[in-house]
């Protein structure tokens, strides 16, 4: 049986698969599984290729079989992606439109999966704000065509079962899920070897479809209503935080392939023209989706029910243009030289774009100082200094820092971290320790969810502290994110208990956008400030400034360092340091520059002496 006879199946299943994406993206009360619909694309995928590979492909075909896949693939991406590309130019900041450059070139190279797996930390922007986080899965399944056909002609040119083969690696696929050797748990999200048994789980299907296994099954047809009762299961109940591809992702899988072996072409929720539309223009909708959603979280739209439908609207509205005007007619082969210039070309613009920093150019003198400037958080030693949310204590072992009774130790989250080429600068005759781990803040025994290992690197710290007795203690951090109100206190008791100096350092400005976006968007003023009313409120940086001092105050031997009365007055912060060039103090909301931490050393290097 060829894989066309499942024409009105495969439709329907992909009109589920994009509803559960598109709803569960626009935060569509109750819709928990989001991946849901991403792994079902993934089996219709992989049913779909090994029925073209196996019917049509060989080694005179496989050229044609990429050229079907390119016009199937490519023309809408770059459609959405220059579409993308002027909204960055007329309206996002030059850091902002580099990024989107990025990410363009990585999803129309078919890296976005790679890419993410390797950009997704602490310190990289947010994936909720990404527009193109969505073409990851493009990505791996464009891996998976380009391998596929590769693989099963090598299968039949060595004259081994193909059925056999593809069972074996799709087995090997899911041991290496099932084992935990992908690495971290953005890997096992976004790579092809996490990601192929799912589209392998496809490729089963479709052989045991054509070669007749269950024939004989009575019930054959009814197993698309349990399949699709597994499927609305794991998109109601499964949570979306937990890793993933993982034991429950054998759901929706399972659901899919239920559904499609049972090639129910009769089944009104498969067959009725709106689900056969959907499905038609699924693949558009998926395009357009979440950029919308992204657009909406960028101007800070409320998510309520009426504005939640009305971009579900619009998005399927573009989705529906896109698909007339565009994927229908540049699918054709004779539009082939027409859309490979195109892909270049937008490529080019994109790397472009890269290269001058967002298109930077366009500002002179001052103002292209600050918006040219580039962090790298090298300077924190990370992963030996700086701890990422996978290190415990231990690996302290491997800074470089060695704790002895005059040291000055730097204790605390990257907010204690972003002081270090301050201090390398300022105090170059100091012997300083850095002990700093990411959204760790320095209270001993305070419970930290989002950090397992918080609670007892901190326990390690201290211990070794009263061991050695340095000379001061600085302690630094981003104090909203933690109860300094019930910790604090304690965790300067015990320091002072046993003869320790210490200095807290209250917390930065808190902008409500990054600082270079600011200054972009606002201009700069000959005194290099910005005003206080341009803070995130929510972070209460200036009442827990007070908050700290007056704890700090009521602690024995203990000194407090006001960050926000070094930096900024009752109006203004300071927003730049220097001249020619030109550099902003801070490089995201909060955290200092380097030329920023050099300054601010400078300015507390008689407290902390």
């Amino acid at each position: 049986m060829s894989y066309k006879k499942f024409r009105l199946d495969i439709n329907g299943l992909r009109a589920v698969a994009v509803l559960s994406v598109v709803l569960f993206h626009f935060g569509v009360p109750y819709v928990s599984g989001g991946f849901t619909g991403v792994d079902v694309f993934f089996v219709i995928s992989g049913f779909l290729m090994t029925g073209i590979v196996l019917e049509k492909v060989d080694h005179k075909s496989i050229f044609d079989f990429y050229v079907a896949r390119f016009l199937r693939i490519v023309p809408a991406l770059v459609a959405i992606i220059l579409a993308l590309l002027i909204f960055g130019y007329f309206s996002l900041s030059t850091s902002e439109f580099e990024l989107l450059a990025r990410n363009a070139t990585a999803s129309l190279l078919f890296y976005s999966n790679n890419y993410y797996a390797a950009h997704s930390s602490y310190f990289d922007p947010s994936s909720d704000l990404n527009f193109l986080l969505h073409t990851w899965s493009l990505s791996v399944e464009w891996q998976f065509y380009l391998i596929y056909p590769l693989i099963v002609l090598a299968i039949k040119k060595c004259r081994l079962p193909v059925s056999l083969s593809i069972l074996a690696l799709f087995c090997l696929s899911l041991v290496y899920v099932a084992l935990g050797l992908s690495g971290t748990k953005e890997d096992l999200f976004y790579l092809l070897p996490t990601r192929a048994w799912e589209m392998l789980t496809g490729a089963l299907v479709y052989i045991i479809s054509t070669r007749g296994v269950l024939t004989n099954f009575r019930h054959l047809s009814k197993l698309n209503i349990p399949g699709l009762l597994l499927i609305l299961f794991s998109l109601f109940t499964v949570e979306g935080s937990q890793a993933w591809p993982g034991l429950a992702t054998l759901i929706p899988v399972a659901g899919a392939a239920l559904v499609i072996l049972a090639n129910n072409q009769n089944a009104y929720l498969i067959k009725n023209k709106t689900a056969q539309f959907i499905g038609t223009i699924s693949y558009s909708w998926y395009l357009w989706h979440w950029p919308v959603v992204v657009l909406m979280r960028y101007y800070r739209v409320e998510m309520n029910a009426i504005n939640i439908g009305a971009g579900i609207a619009v998005s399927f509205i573009l989705a529906v243009i896109s698909y007339y005007l565009i994927e229908m007619p540049f699918r054709k082969r004779n539009w082939l030289r027409t859309d490979f210039i195109s892909a270049i070309v937008i490529t080019s613009c994109a790397f472009m774009v890269v290269q001058t920093h967002g298109a930077t150019f366009r500002f002179k003198g001052d103002m292209n100082d600050v918006i040219t400037y580039r962090f790298n958080n090298k300077e924190w030693r990370p992963d030996t200094c700086f701890l990422n949310p996978r290190q415990d204590y231990s690996v302290f072992s491997k800074c470089q820092d060695k704790m002895t009774s005059e040291s000055i130790v730097i204790w605390g989250d990257s907010h204690a971290a972003q002081l270090m080429p301050g201090i390398r600068s300022v105090l170059k005759n100091d012997n300083f320790t850095q002990r700093t781990s990411s959204l760790c803040g320095p209270l001993y025994s305070a419970e930290n969810s989002q950090r397992p290992f918080c609670k007892d690197i901190n326990k390690n710290i201290i211990a070794e502290l009263l061991r050695v007795k340095p000379k001061l203690v600085v302690l630094a951090a981003f104090w909203s994110q933690y109860p300094f109100k019930d910790y604090l206190a304690d965790t300067l008791k015990m320091l002072s208990s046993a003869g320790i100096r210490t200095v807290v350092i209250g917390p930065f400005p808190f902008w409500h956008d990054h600082l270079p976006k600011i200054i972009e968007t606002n201009g700069l003023n000959p005194q290099g400030t910005m005003p206080v009313t341009l803070f995130d409120s929510s972070r209460n940086v200036l009442g827990d400034d007070k908050s700290i001092e007056k704890i700090v105050s009521a602690s024995a031997n203990s000194t407090y360092i006001s960050a926000i009365d070094i930096m900024c007055s009752k109006a203004t912060c300071k927003a730049t340091v220097g001249k020619n060039p030109t550099i902003p103090m801070q490089w995201d909301n909060a955290h200092l520059t380097y030329p920023g931490s050099i300054w601010f050393v400078s300015h507390i290097i008689n407290m902390l002496h």
